[in-house]
C-alpha cells in the first residue's frame, strides 16, 4: 500500500509538472501566434474610438469593384517603402499601413508589400519617372500592371496648418488612387508652360519648381486626372486627350505675331486656346496677376468675358490679415442666388450656418466684358452663346485702390458704387448641336490673383479653396467614372469634409520615445492607443500569468489532498 501511495504521489507530481509545462508552452505558443498574425495583419483589433484601423463599410462599398476587375493575374500592389517596424513606429505611416493590410484581408486581388528603399533603392526603380527621381521611406506606391501612383504618407492626413494631425483622410485618398490606377479611361489635365507659369511636371518629379504647385497637382490627381505639361508654341493644337488646361500665374505674354497672320498655317497661342474651347468642349482654369501687363493674354480673356481691373480689392471687415487699412487677404462671399452658377457647385457649403472660408489674397476684381446682360452671341455663329457668371464676391463694404507704378494709388471706388465686386468668375460657352440637338459646354474660370492656386491658399486645409476648386474641376472637366466617390474626403462629392476625426489633436496622450527615421530627422512617436485601450491590453497581458498561477494552485492542492 505504501508503494502505491508513493507511486500515486509521484504520478501526481509528474502530472502537475506536465500541466505547468503545458500551460507555459500554451502561453508561449499563443503569444507567438498572436504576434505572427498581428504582424501580417490577419488579426487586427482596432480599439481606437475613431476606428482608425478598421476598413469602413463605405470604403468596402467603393472598393467592391476590385472583385469585378478583368480576370487576369494582375494584382493591385500597395508598396510601403520602409520596413514594417519603421512603419508601425510612426503615426504618419502606421494607420495607412494597417488600412492597406485590412484591404488585403478583404480582397485577394490586393497585395501589400514593404521595401526598405534606403538599403535597396533599386527595388522601386521601375516606379521612378526619371533616373533623377527619388522615392523616400515615407512614400507609398499603388500599382496595377504598368500603371502606378507614388504618394507620400503625409498626404493621407489633414492638419491644422501648424503641422498637427487632426483628421485621417486615408480611406478617401487610397480609394481614389486605386480607382485611378485601374481606370480604363485616363483623362489628362495639362499645365501650360513657357510663359513663366507655376506648374507641376509629373514626368520630372525631382524638379525644384514642382513644390510650388504641389497643392494644385494633388487636387487634379485626386480628381482622377493624369497631369502633363504643354508648350503651346510647340504644338499645332491642344492634344485631344486634354480635358482641362491650367494656366497658373503667367509672367510673360502669349505669342502673337501680327506679321504672320497672313501666313498660311500660322496660329497664335491664344487662337489655339480659342479653337480648343470651341471645338473640343474644353475647360481652362486661369489665375492671372492683375499687376502684370500682358496685352495679348488679356485680350483673350476679354473676348471670353473677363475684364480685369488694375486695382486691388481691400475688405477690412472680411480680412484674414492684420495689415491695417490695406487688408488684401480677404474672405470671399458665396453667390447664394439659387439660379447662379456658383450655387450649382458649392451649395452644400454656402447653405451652412457658418460657411467655410474661401480665401483670396492680393486680388483685383472682375467685370463682365459683355456688358450688363453678361451674355453675348458668339461672333460668326448663331448656335453658340457665351455667358459670364460671378463665382465669388467681395463684401458690400469693400473698396478698390488703383495699382500704379508698383504701388497702391488712390481710391477707385467702393462697393456702394457698383455693388459687390467679383473676385472670380466662370464663362460658359453653350452650343446646341444642330444634328442631335444636344447641348455642348466649354468653360473658362478666371481669378485675378497670382496666389489663387498657391500652396499657401489652395493647400491650407483651414480654407474651403481646395474643396471649391475640386468641385469646379469635376464640373467643368470630363472626369473619369472612378473619380466621383462619396467617402469621407475633402471634396464636394463627399458627405464628410474631414475623413475620420481624431478625438484628440494627436493620436495619443503622451509621447513614448524618440525615433530617428531613415531621413535622419528625429521625431517624437506617439502611442496609437487611448488610456482605455491601454487598460484593456494590460488586463489581457495579465491573464496569462494568472492562468499559470491558478493551475499551479490546483496542482498543489491535488498533491496535498488527493
Amino acid at each position: 500500500m505504501k508503494n502505491k501511495s508513493i507511486i500515486r504521489t509521484v504520478s501526481h507530481r509528474c502530472l502537475g509538472t506536465v500541466l505547468v509545462a503545458l500551460a507555459i508552452l500554451a502561453v508561449i505558443a499563443l503569444n507567438l501566434v498572436l504576434t505572427y498574425f498581428g504582424g501580417v495583419g490577419l488579426w487586427l483589433a482596432d480599439m481606437t474610438p475613431e476606428g482608425l484601423y478598421t476598413v469602413s463599410d463605405d470604403m468596402k462599398k467603393y472598393t467592391s469593384f476590385i472583385n469585378e476587375l478583368d480576370n487576369d493575374e494582375r494584382k493591385i500592389k500597395i508598396t510601403f517603402c520602409s520596413d514594417p517596424d519603421i512603419l508601425v513606429a510612426s503615426e504618419n505611416t502606421r494607420v495607412p499601413y494597417f488600412l492597406a493590410l485590412g484591404l488585403q484581408n478583404i480582397y485577394d486581388r490586393v497585395e501589400v508589400e514593404t521595401v526598405n528603399v534606403e538599403y535597396n533603392p533599386t527595388a522601386v526603380s521601375q516606379y521612378k519617372a526619371t533616373s533623377l527621381s527619388t522615392i523616400e521611406g515615407g512614400d507609398i506606391i499603388v500599382s496595377y500592371g504598368d500603371r502606378y501612383r507614388v504618394v507620400n504618407a503625409r498626404s493621407f492626413w489633414l492638419n491644422d496648418g501648424g503641422g498637427n494631425l487632426y483628421s485621417f483622410n486615408g480611406e478617401y485618398k487610397l480609394t481614389s488612387i486605386i480607382m485611378s490606377v485601374v481606370a480604363k479611361n485616363r483623362p489628362v489635365a495639362y499645365f501650360v508652360t513657357n510663359h513663366g507659369e507655376t506648374y507641376y511636371d509629373a514626368q520630372n518629379p525631382s524638379r525644384e519648381g514642382n513644390a510650388e504647385a504641389e497643392a494644385i497637382y494633388n487636387l487634379l490627381t485626386e480628381r482622377g486626372l493624369t497631369t502633363k505639361t504643354l508648350d503651346l508654341s510647340a504644338v499645332s493644337d491642344v492634344p485631344d486627350d486634354c480635358v482641362l488646361l491650367v494656366i497658373n500665374n503667367p509672367r510673360t505674354d502669349f505669342l502673337y505675331d501680327e506679321s504672320q497672320l497672313d501666313t498660311l498655317g500660322y496660329v497664335s497661342e491664344t487662337e489655339k486656346l480659342d479653337r480648343y474651347l470651341v471645338s473640343n468642349q474644353g475647360a481652362i482654369m486661369i489665375s492671372k496677376d492683375y499687376k502684370l501687363d500682358l496685352p495679348t493674354f488679356e485680350g483673350f480673356l476679354y473676348e471670353w468675358g473677363f475684364d480685369i481691373a488694375d486695382a486691388v480689392v481691400i475688405d477690412e471687415e472680411n480680412s484674414l490679415s492684420s495689415d491695417g487699412e490695406y487688408s488684401t487677404k480677404i474672405i470671399g462671399e458665396y453667390d447664394t442666388d439659387e439660379n447662379g452658377y456658383g450655387m450649382a457647385i458649392y451649395e452644400s457649403f454656402a447653405t451652412l450656418a457658418t460657411a467655410p472660408v474661401m480665401a483670396f489674397s492680393d486680388t483685383a476684381y472682375l467685370t463682365s466684358s459683355y456688358g450688363p446682360s453678361e451674355s453675348v452671341g458668339e461672333p460668326g455663329t448663331k448656335i453658340a452663346d457665351r455667358n459670364y457668371a460671378p463665382f465669388f464676391f467681395s463684401s458690400d463694404k469693400a473698396y478698390a485702390k488703383a495699382y500704379e507704378n508698383g504701388a497702391l494709388g488712390g481710391l477707385v471706388h467702393d462697393a456702394s458704387v457698383i455693388g459687390k465686386m467679383d473676385l472670380s468668375a466662370v464663362t460658359t460657352r453653350l452650343e446646341i448641336d444642330q444634328r442631335t440637338a444636344e447641348y455642348k459646354y466649354s468653360y473658362v474660370f478666371c481669378t485675378p490673383s497670382a496666389d489663387a492656386f498657391s500652396n499657401e491658399i489652395l493647400g491650407n486645409s483651414s480654407y474651403a479653396n481646395f474643396d471649391v476648386m475640386s468641385a469646379l474641376v469635376e464640373n467643368i472637366s470630363r472626369i473619369d467614372e472612378y473619380a466621383s466617390i462619396d467617402l469621407g474626403g475633402t471634396s464636394f462629392n463627399s458627405s464628410s469634409t474631414g475623413g475620420k476625426p481624431l478625438i484628440n489633436s494627436t493620436m495619443s496622450s503622451l509621447p513614448t520615445y524618440e525615433y530617428s527615421d531613415i531621413t535622419g530627422q528625429d521625431e517624437i512617436i506617439l502611442n496609437a492607443f487611448t488610456e482605455t485601450t491601454k487598460g484593456i491590453f494590460t488586463a489581457f497581458i495579465a491573464v496569462s500569468p494568472v492562468v499559470v498561477l491558478i493551475i499551479g494552485i490546483a496542482v498543489r492542492i491535488k498533491r496535498k489532498y488527493m
